[in-house]
Parts: structure tokens; sequence; C-alpha cells
């Protein structure tokens, strides 16, 4: 079948422009329609949002009770690492000290007491250089003392300062004076021939 248009020219076109325009405005429409859809949705979920914002800070504002006594033991355990580790750095030194004062009185005399003890460090980390004062009935209770510092492995460098008798309670006692250094470790045993 044949089809034949007997409209003229003018009124084709303006059919077209009409229909042209139709199709134009309906899918105008459709557009608007969707965009209004996609504005109601995006409100909606606006609105969802609110309300989940609103519960987690009511969350927040009941949990801040809790938060507070928690706060306070997070800053109670810092305090209480700050004072292990300062507990720490002084258990060090008193621990050479009592090693020390372990280690003279294994070599200390019967008849011998220490009156002064006293010690120097260049720095810090270096061994402590003492200085032992004393009293003894005997110079070979000294000679013993000394030879016992010098066999232990904790002490180096042991040198009689000065020895003198003196008087006292009606005897006669050796007064010492004795420099050495304290070795934390013991010293390796040299090799003997």
């Amino acid at each position: 079948m044949i089809k034949i248009n007997l409209l003229p020219l003018k009124v084709r076109k303006t059919k077209v422009v009409v229909q042209l325009t139709t199709y134009l405005i309906i899918g105008l429409s459709v557009l608007a329609l969707l965009l209004v859809l996609q504005l109601l949705s995006l409100l909606s979920q606006t609105r969802r949002l609110d309300a989940q914002r609103l519960k987690l800070q009511a969350a927040e504002a009941s949990l801040a009770d809790q938060l507070g006594p928690v706060r306070h033991l997070a800053e109670q355990e810092k305090k209480q690492g700050e004072l292990k580790r300062l507990a720490g750095s002084l258990t060090v030194p008193q621990a050479v000290w009592i090693s020390i004062l372990d280690q003279l009185s294994e070599h200390v005399q019967p008849d011998m007491w220490l009156t002064k003890l006293t010690s120097q460090q260049a720095k810090e980390t270096d061994p402590p250089q003492l200085t032992l004062e004393g009293r003894a009935y005997h110079k070979i209770s000294v000679a013993d003392f000394l030879t016992g510092l010098e066999g232990s492995g904790r002490f180096r460098d042991v040198m009689l300062e000065s020895l003198a008798e003196v008087s006292a309670d009606d005897q006669v006692q050796v007064q010492f004076k004795i420099k050495l250094a304290y070795a934390p470790a013991p010293a390796p045993a040299e090799a003997k021939p």
C-alpha cells in the first residue's frame, strides 16, 4: 500500500513542529517528574540522617557521663607509668650501692670497721670511684682486707692511700684510707702462663 500525503507543505511542517513540541513537552515533563522524585528521595534521606544524627548525639551525651571516669583512669594510668619509669631509674643506682656494700661486707675483717665511704663519678654511666676510711686493731687485718678486695673481681685499682697507728681508748689502732674503683660486673680472669 502506498501512502500519499495530500496536505500542503506548510501544514505538514506545522504538524511536525507540533509533534516535536509535544514530544519535547512530554520529555521535559517526565524529566521534571524524575527530578521532583529525586528531590523527594533526597529530602527523605536527609530526614533519616537527621534522625540518626540526633540519636547519635543522645548516645554521645549519655556516654559523656561514662567517658569522664575513663579519662580519669587514662590519666591515672599515664601518671602510674611515669612513676614506674621514675622508680625504675632510681632502683638501678640503689642496686649498685647494695651490691657495693655487700661486696665490701664480705671482705671486712672481724677486728676492723669502716668509718667513712665516699664516691665520685665523672659520668652517671661510669662506675663509682670509692674512698674507704676505717680502723682496725692490726695491720694484718688491713692487709687481708686489701687482698680480699683485689681478689674479688668487683673492685679494681685498689690502692692503700694511708696507714697510720693512732691511740684510742688506751689501745693502739691502725687507721687506714683506701681508694678503689667498683666494677659492676666481675672482671674476666686473666690467663696465667
